[in-house]
């Protein structure tokens, strides 16, 4: 079957669609669960909410991830990844709307009830915003673009960092009614989700488009091929189980696990961090503007240098800029903070595509939804602690002392990017992607 491939950024109408969709999620993703916490933790403690209770919930949320991440891979596999995501989008915007009330009713004086309110809401979108960003859209793009991956994440990924830009300084502005915020964010994801559901396959097949876009490949003879291939995929050895007991993926979750650790810690504790080092909000929300504008070519940059220079190169990259990102914020030099304002962006703007990007580069088109039912819910675990242990370290403590434990993270992180290999796992994995 004739095989030419397509300039990278060629993903066609189609499948561009399917990448804002991704977009979206991971942009709701990061703004409910992480970048509003910059804002939402001191307005809701000032309302008589317990700040080290929201901080601990993070972790609380880990558990629940890990769960829901299980729960959902497996509906995904009854169903289908497209569909669920949409659902799941939907679900987010109901919870988003019940965790809105928490305002309204701390205000008239019930704390208790606001607290039980919050929670509800918080940890329930967490979970399905993770799924939905990590776990549904993630799946439904390595299968649109197996080889184009890092291209196609490195765009959907930008709601990261977009989030990051615009959040913090969006809700800010909204904290007099905090509600409203939450609302909105609502209505987003009721929209997409709706989107979702209407438009979305979980293979550019089904929509007759082509994986990567890639209109040189006979169709018919494609189409077989495939038909072929996703048979191999139901009798394939390497099942959940499996997976687990490979060391290839315990190294593989070190490697990017601390990525999503480093970035989920650093941005929801961004201003606690910079106002312990004498910054003001207002030089804070202009450095978080920086490290999110950047961040947002800079996603898509990394997905550049994964299509070009290779996944295994691009994931040790982005880990060392991480350290150095890290050596610079421990000094108490201003003019290297804003220095490693552009260093975190690419950072930011990258941990999350190496997840993806690396699990199909080892187990492969056909193999990935089983390895990544297996290294999304142990990434979720680090993010979440990521969350509560900077936090929580940073507010009783000092900011200092987490970011000493982040760098010995992300020296270890440096290591394990080395030793990683980056290429199909064994001879039937490589045999069944070899025409991709």
């Amino acid at each position: 079957m004739e095989n030419k491939k397509t300039s990278g950024v060629n993903l066609g109408a189609k499948g561009f669609v399917i990448v804002a969709l991704a977009f979206v999620s991971c942009y709701l993703y990061s703004a409910l669960t992480s970048d509003s916490l910059n804002v939402t933790v001191s307005v809701f403690g000032g309302m008589g909410l317990n700040t080290n209770v929201i901080y601990t919930l993070s972790s609380v949320a880990t558990v629940l991830g890990i769960l829901g991440s299980i729960l959902f891979g497996k509906l995904m596999a009854m169903r289908t990844a497209s569909k669920v995501w949409g659902f799941s989008l939907i679900g987010t915007a109901v919870f988003a709307v019940i965790w809105s009330r928490t305002a309204s009713i701390a205000i008239g004086g019930n704390i208790t009830t606001a607290m039980v309110v919050y929670a509800i809401g918080y940890l329930v979108c967490y979970v399905l915003t993770l799924v939905n960003a990590m776990l549904l859209s993630y799946q439904v793009l390595a299968n649109w673009f197996p080889t184009k991956r890092g291209i196609a994440v490195g765009i959907a990924t930008a709601g990261y960092p977009v989030s990051a830009a615009t959040t913090t300084t969006f809700c800010g502005a909204m904290a007099a009614n905090i509600g409203n915020f939450y609302i909105i964010l609502a209505v987003i994801a009721a929209i997409i989700g709706i989107i979702v559901l209407v438009y979305s396959k979980d293979f550019p097949e089904e929509k007759g488009a082509y994986p990567d876009n890639n209109h040189n490949f006979d169709f018919e003879a494609a189409k077989k091929e495939f038909e072929k291939n996703m048979e191999y995929a139901k009798t394939s050895k390497w099942t959940v189980g499996k997976c687990l007991t490979t060391g290839r993926m315990w190294i593989l979750w070190i490697t990017v696990g601390i990525g999503g650790f480093l970035s989920m810690g650093i941005m929801s504790n961004f201003m606690g961090k910079f106002l312990e080092q004498g910054y003001q909000e207002g030089q804070i929300y202009l450095m978080l503007l920086i490290a999110g504008v950047i961040a947002i070519p800079g996603s898509f940059f990394i997905g550049w240098l994964d299509y070009k220079i290779g996944t295994k190169a691009t994931t040790i990259l982005i880990n060392v800029l991480a350290m150095v990102a890290l050596i610079f914020n421990l000094t108490n030099i201003h003019a290297l903070h804003y220095v490693s304002l552009p260093i975190l962006a690419l950072m930011l703007g990258g941990s999350s595509n190496m997840m993806v990007a690396c699990t199909q580069a080892i187990w492969g088109r056909y193999d990935f939804q089983n390895a990544f039912r297996v290294i999304q819910p142990l990434n979720a675990i680090m993010t979440g602690v990521g969350i509560t242990v900077v936090g929580v370290v940073g507010t009783n403590f000092n900011y200092m002392t987490a970011y000493k434990v982040m760098l010995v993270m992300a020296i270890v992180s440096v290591i394990t990017a080395i030793i990683l290999k980056v290429e199909p796992i064994d001879e039937d994995v490589k045999r069944v992607n070899a025409n991709l």
